[in-house]
Order: structure tokens, then sequence, then C-alpha cells
């Protein structure tokens, strides 16, 4: 029946659930903060659906509009597009990836353990393996961007430049999920 509304909970963790009021798709007056109506399911994107559910999704604590200022890790290694892979391979004992730079600290692209893994061969420049152009963000930014970004393109790191594309920080997944928990920042 149209119009008509429900109680019920929805689970958003393991034995974890809230209340939540269930209408119908399509009632008049239920806007999206994209402005489209719910009929127009189709549409919805992912920036539609965390804003209409944040209020459930994140913990009273979390804080997803920190900037990223905050939470990145400001003391990175970084990598040359014409290093050999065995000049950095031992880092990868310690990070997941990292940043590739120019002459000028610019970030041209990010070196992954997985792009490390697509190549046997240690006498391979960095340039040849590395993931470009690279993902980027400024510090400006805050939290609840990055995981966006991270989610839409499947990155587990996103390098935080200046204004001339210098590399000033990075992020990972968890500096994100610590944010999003309400976690300590850096």
């Amino acid at each position: 029946m149209p119009g008509s509304s429900a109680r019920g909970k929805l689970v958003v963790r393991a034995g974890e659930s809230v209340d939540v009021d269930v209408k119908e798709a399509g009632v008049k007056g239920d806007v999206l903060p994209s402005g489209e109506w719910p009929e127009n399911f189709s549409l919805l994107n992912y920036e539609d659906l965390s804003k209409y559910y944040e209020g459930v999704l994140f913990k009273a604590e979390a804080q997803p509009d920190t900037h990223l200022a905050d939470v990145m890790s400001k003391t990175i290694t970084t990598a040359f597009p014409e290093q050999l892979l065995e000049e950095i391979d031992h880092h990868f004992a310690v990070i997941s990836g990292l940043p590739v730079i120019d002459s000028d600290h610019r970030c041209i692209g990010v070196l992954s353990k997985k792009d490390r893994r697509k190549v046997q061969d240690l006498k391979a420049k960095v340039k040849d393996v590395m993931t470009s152009p690279a993902i980027t963000l400024s510090a400006n930014k805050i939290v609840s961007d990055a995981a966006i970004l991270m989610l839409k393109n499947k990155i587990h790191r996103i390098p935080i430049v200046n204004d001339s594309n210098q590399v000033v920080g990075i992020v990972t997944r968890t500096d994100i999920f610590n944010a999003m928990e309400g976690g300590k920042d850096k």
C-alpha cells in the first residue's frame, strides 16, 4: 500500500542492529541528497547511499569529516621510476605500497605489493611495473572523500599531495577505517 511505513531492524554488524523506518519506495517527499526520487533507484550512486544511511552506518564517535592532514602518515617512503625493483623490494616487508615520484617530487604513480608480484625479475624498473597515473588527494580533503575514492577504485592507499602535486603524506585503508571507527588520529 503506497505511503505505508513499518518498523524494522537493519543488521549493521554481526550481532548489532538498529531500529529503522521502512517506507515503500517512491513515496512523495522522500528525496535522496542528490535530489533524485527513490523511484529512480537505477540512478542511485554511492554518495547518495552513504549520505542517506550515514547516521545508521557510523558510530557516534566516528570522524568521517576529519581532514586527511590529521590522519595521513607524514613519514613516507618513495621510489623513483628509474630505480630497479631490487633496490626497493626490502620496503615491502614493512609497507604495502609506495608513491613513485619524479625528480621534482611530483607523484607520477604508485607501486604496490600487488604490482611487485606481477613480475619475477627484480631487475625490472619501477616505471615498468607501477600503476600510473596515481590517484591522489589533497590534505584538505576529508576522510569520507578518501573512503569513497578507495572503494570506487579498489585501492588501498592514496598519496596526499600539495598544490604542485608533490607528495606530502599517504593514507591507507587502515588510517581511514580508524578514523571512521572513531579511532585515534596519528
